[in-house]
C-alpha cells in the first residue's frame, strides 16, 4: 500500500460568516492523481485555497505527511506543497527564467545563490513545459496560455510532494494541454500526489486515478472515474441529460450532453437514412433534434448507428450482424425509401451483404436523394469490386444531390428544393 500524503477530516470553512465547504473528508495517497469536478459554485476553488493555506480552517483537520497543515513553517510548506491558482498575476517584468527560479526559493538557503542543482531543475521544468524558448522574455509580455505554462513550470521546479492545480489548463491550447497533463501524471507516479480542479470532466476522467465530485460545498461522490461518472450522479449534480460512453482510446468514461428529443414536425419532409459503420450516428442525432420525421436502415443490430437510432426512438430496419439482407427486408426497405420525401445515403462501408441498401436507390427519383460523400473518389469503402461505387455514380449523373460535409445538410434540407410544398 502506498504512503499517505494528505488526510482531511470533517473540514468546514468559508468566507466571512458563511461556510462554503461542509464536512469534507478525503484521503490522498502518494502516486495518486485526483481530479476535483463539479458545477460552478460547488466549492472546488475554495477547497484548493484551503489546501494552499490561503484560507484558514474553521472546523476539522488537515494533516500533511502526518503533521497539521498549519504547523509547517512558510519555507517547509513551500518545500512540500506547490500551488498553481486559476489566475497568476505578476505585474513586474521579471524574465520567465527568474519566475520559474522562484519555485526553488524554499530550497535555497538565505543569502545563498542558486546552486547548479537549482538551475538544472529550472531548465528541466522549462523544457518539460515547452517554455525554454521564452526564458529571457518578460512574464508580462506573454499570452495567457504561455503564462500559465510558466506557472506550471515554476511548480515543477519547486519539486513538492503535493501539487495543487486549480483549473491549470483553462487558457492552454490543446497540444500543450495534453502534453502538460501527461507530464503532471508522470510526476504523480514518483512518490508524489496531485490534486487538480478540472472544468473538463472528460479530460479528468481520462488522466486522473480518482475523481471527487463536489456539489453545494460537499463531496457528493468519490472514486474511480467509472464509479463517479454515472448517469444518475451527473444528472443530479450538473442538471443535464448525460450520455455516458467509453472513450475508445483511454477506455475511460466519456460524457456527452443529450439534447431534448423533439416530436417530428409534420411540416418538414420525412427522411430515410441509409448508413452504417457509425457514419450516420451524428446525422441521426442532428435530424432528430431538428424535428424531422426520420427512419433508418437497413442496419446491423450491433452497429453504432442502429444503437443511436433506437436511443433516439427512430424507426429502424435491422438485421443480425454479418448476415445478408433478406428478401423480406429488401421489400421493407423498398417501401420505406419510396414513402420517404428525402433519402440520405452516407459514405458507409459497402459489401455484398448490405449492397441492396445502395441498389434500392435506383427504384426512386434520384432528385430526392442526398449523398454525403467525400469530395473526390473513393466515395466509400467499396467491397463489391466497384459495383456500389458505379451505382452511386449513376445516381449522381441522374440528378442525385451530393454534399461533402454533414454541416451542409440542414441548409440543404431547409432550401426550396426539399420544402414540403415543393415535393408534393
Amino acid at each position: 500500500m502506498t504512503g499517505q500524503i494528505l488526510e482531511i477530516s470533517d473540514l468546514s470553512t468559508g468566507y466571512d460568516e458563511n461556510d462554503i465547504l461542509h464536512e469534507i473528508s478525503l484521503l490522498v495517497r502518494e502516486k495518486s492523481f485526483i481530479g476535483i469536478i463539479g458545477p460552478n459554485g460547488s466549492g472546488k476553488s475554495t477547497f484548493m485555497q484551503v489546501l494552499a493555506r490561503s484560507l484558514p480552517v474553521r472546523e476539522g483537520d488537515i494533516m500533511l505527511l502526518g503533521d497539521s497543515l498549519q504547523s509547517y513553517s512558510f519555507r517547509d510548506f513551500g518545500m512540500k506543497v506547490g500551488y498553481v491558482p486559476q489566475e497568476s498575476e505578476i505585474k513586474f517584468k521579471y524574465p520567465v527564467y527568474d519566475v520559474v527560479m522562484m519555485g526553488r526559493n524554499p530550497h535555497i538557503e538565505r543569502f545563498r545563490s542558486p546552486s547548479e542543482e537549482d538551475h538544472e531543475a529550472v531548465r528541466r521544468a522549462l523544457t518539460q513545459t515547452g517554455t525554454l524558448e521564452l526564458a529571457d522574455r518578460p512574464i508580462t509580455a506573454l499570452s495567457g496560455g504561455e503564462r500559465q505554462r510558466v506557472m506550471i513550470a515554476r511548480v515543477l521546479a519547486q519539486d513538492p510532494v503535493l501539487l495543487l492545480l486549480d483549473e491549470p489548463f483553462a487558457h492552454i491550447d490543446i497540444h500543450h494541454q495534453y502534453e502538460l497533463i501527461r507530464i503532471i501524471r508522470e510526476t504523480s507516479k514518483d512518490k508524489r500526489a496531485v490534486i487538480g480542479v478540472f472544468h473538463d470532466i472528460n479530460l479528468a476522467a481520462a488522466y486522473c486515478d480518482d475523481l471527487v465530485l463536489m456539489h453545494d460545498g460537499r463531496i457528493r461522490a468519490c472514486g474511480k472515474p467509472e464509479e463517479v461518472l454515472t448517469t444518475e450522479l451527473i444528472h443530479e449534480v450538473f442538471r443535464i441529460r448525460p450520455v455516458i460512453n467509453i472513450n475508445p482510446i483511454t477506455g475511460t468514461p466519456f460524457v456527452y450532453v443529450e439534447e431534448e428529443w423533439k416530436e417530428p414536425d409534420v411540416h418538414k419532409p420525412s427522411i430515410h437514412l441509409i448508413s452504417g459503420g457509425g457514419t450516420g450516428s451524428y446525422l441521426i442525432s442532428l435530424l432528430s433534434r431538428s424535428g424531422y420525421s426520420l427512419s433508418c436502415g437497413v442496419l446491423a443490430e450491433n452497429d453504432s448507428d442502429c444503437l443511436m437510432a433506437r436511443k433516439n426512438k427512430v424507426p429502424t430496419l435491422a438485421e443480425p450482424p454479418f448476415s445478408r439482407l433478406s428478401l423480406e427486408m429488401e421489400e421493407k426497405l423498398s417501401e420505406q425509401v419510396q414513402k420517404a420525401d428525402v433519402v440520405i445515403v452516407t459514405s458507409m462501408p459497402v459489401g455484398w451483404g448490405n449492397y441492396p441498401n445502395i441498389r434500392v436507390l435506383e427504384q426512386i427519383d434520384p432528385k430526392k436523394i442526398i449523398c454525403i460523400l467525400p469530395s473526390s473518389e473513393p466515395f466509400l469503402p467499396d467491397f463489391t469490386s466497384g459495383v456500389a461505387t458505379e451505382t452511386i455514380k449513376r445516381l449522381l449523373s441522374a440528378g442525385a444531390h451530393k454534399i461533402s460535409n454533414p454541416a451542409e445538410l440542414l441548409e440543404m434540407m431547409q432550401s426550396k428544393i426539399f420544402s414540403k410544398d415543393t415535393m408534393q
